[in-house]
């Protein structure tokens, strides 16, 4: 999306169901779907990311994204398999820029490499200190200083993450919503959400981001939920909340193993569906490199 483009986010959370299942249906759930993957660290496994992006790419509008671990942990991987799938097929490719553990001239190298081979789309990531590990320094203290280095390079299309109930470490959810806003008018033209569960904290985000004159584009994540007991435990880590009734339905799930997929996927699109009836612009699908269950919910969805 072009950085002149903006989106204003309407008031829809303490709006009763009638009102949310209009813009539902008005839009027809049919928003644009990204998919990100993160490196493959083996030939197999490359050859396997190569099919999933096959499968994928006719029906992701917004393209695909790249993680990259922190300190450029995977940037060589980070960087071959965003441009082998910018080579492959005829979609946008974002790659991830994790900054920690680098100097500025290595991230700006590693952005200049990236340009070089054609990815002019980056996720600009300063990164979160592994707690188990002595403090990292990065050359780059915030994003924000990140996404300006960036936009005064080349020019990128720069895309920044999003907390809707906040960064672990943020003081609380204005605060972060503050820093969000720094890291747009510095450059970025959209923000990725870290994966949502609860799709009424993405609406209340919205909402607050309206309010403090954020209006670019803000993508929900959407995380399969075919491993419940781990995702659910990683949500709780992070301060994801977890709605009550996702439990209640993988508890079904636990007494009838056979029925898991089924749910998993029924929970996948009554999520996206919310999502969008929320005002999300777009989705974004965290495909763990696996393409049969986000491929599904792109039919579903009707693309």
């Amino acid at each position: 999306m072009d950085k002149e483009q903006s989106t204003t986010h309407p008031p829809l959370v303490d709006q009763p169901p009638a009102a949310l299942l209009k813009r539902l249906f008005q839009s027809g759930g049919k928003v644009p779907l990204s998919f990100e993957f993160f490196p493959p660290q083996t030939a197999s496994r490359r050859d396997h990311l190569y099919e999933v992006t096959d499968r994928l790419a006719p029906v992701a509008a917004e393209g695909f994204s790249v993680t990259m671990g922190a300190g450029g942990a995977t940037r060589t991987g980070t960087h071959e398999t965003a441009v082998a799938i910018t080579e492959r097929c005829a979609r946008p490719v974002t790659a991830h820029l994790t900054t920690l553990g680098m100097s500025k001239t290595e991230a700006l190298s590693c952005a200049d490499g990236l340009w070089s081979s054609g990815v002019d789309r980056i996720l600009a990531l300063r990164g979160d200190q592994p707690k188990d590990m002595t403090e990292t320094p990065s050359g780059f203290e915030h994003a924000c200083d990140l996404v300006k280095a960036l936009s005064r390079q080349h020019p990128f299309e720069i895309a920044v993450a999003a907390y809707p109930e906040k960064h672990p470490d943020a003081a609380d959810l204005d605060t972060d919503i503050d820093h969000l806003k720094e890291k747009i008018d510095a450059g970025a033209s959209r923000a990725y959400c870290q994966f949502v569960l609860d799709p009424a904290a993405y609406g209340r985000f919205l909402e607050k981001c309206d309010r403090h004159g954020i209006h670019a584009p803000i993508v929900p994540g959407l995380m399969p939920l075919d491993d419940w007991k781990r995702m659910r435990s990683f949500a709780v880590a992070n301060g994801t909340s977890v709605p009550a009734w996702l439990d209640q339905l993988f508890t079904i799930g636990e007494t009838t193993p056979e029925i898991m997929p089924n749910l998993a996927l029924a929970a996948m699109v009554e999520q996206a569906r919310r999502l969008i009836a929320y005002g999300a612009p777009a989705l974004h699908v965290y495909t763990m490199n696996r393409w049969p269950l986000s491929l599904t919910l792109a039919r579903l969805l009707g693309h």
